[in-house]
């Protein structure tokens, strides 16, 4: 079903850009609805953001590249929309840990978290600069928890040039950590979860 909606998607938004959408929607709202919650852990805020992403998708609908994917290009407006989420978050988790630090001793916990988002804002940064296809096959390995097998046969690919795709990946993210700062070497430690 996916394969052939991103095949003919451009074909349909010439003859009836509304059907077209739609059925986009259709398909693939519960899986940004699914990604956005396993991002933010609470229902209305993936429902706000998954809801945003369609706007996106709408508002610029005639703009898209013809040969990219629709739902990598789905995936890139909520991973920008989560970075910007997290990074007003993560103003408030730094100002937080500024005042924990200045004589109130910070718990190892509230470190963690700070470290953990700032790992995740580095990652998703790199995801989002990544191929369209490497993108999306990270995804929806990483994020829709799905098989090498199933991925191949949603893309109509080999399982080979999955495996490739996500050993790529996976080595993009690792350089990008360990050039990010030595000072968080706990970052590196923190990054197997989530490159399994």
């Amino acid at each position: 079903m996916y394969k052939e909606l991103e095949s003919n998607f451009f074909y349909l938004v010439k003859l009836n850009k509304s059907k077209a959408f739609q059925l986009v929607f259709d398909a693939y709202w519960n899986i940004i609805f699914n990604h956005a919650y396993k991002k933010v852990n609470d229902t209305d805020v993936a429902k706000d953001l998954a809801q945003e992403v369609f706007v996106c998708l709408w508002d610029k609908i005639d703009l898209l590249d013809t040969e990219g994917s629709v739902l990598a290009y789905l995936y890139a407006v909520l991973k920008n929309k989560t970075l910007k989420l997290y990074a007003q978050d993560d103003v408030k988790l730094r100002y937080a840990n500024k005042v924990a630090s200045s004589g109130i001793r910070a718990d190892h916990q509230s470190q963690n978290i700070l470290l953990e988002k700032e790992l995740k804002t580095i990652i998703d940064d790199e995801v989002m600069k990544m191929p369209a296809r490497m993108k999306a096959i990270y995804l929806m390995k990483k994020e829709d928890e799905l098989s090498i097998r199933q991925i191949a046969e949603e893309l109509s690919l080999s399982e080979q040039t999955i495996k490739n795709q996500l050993q790529s990946a996976y080595q993009r993210l690792r350089l990008r950590v360990s050039d990010y700062d030595s000072s968080l070497a706990l970052l590196a430690l923190m990054v197997a979860r989530y490159m399994s």
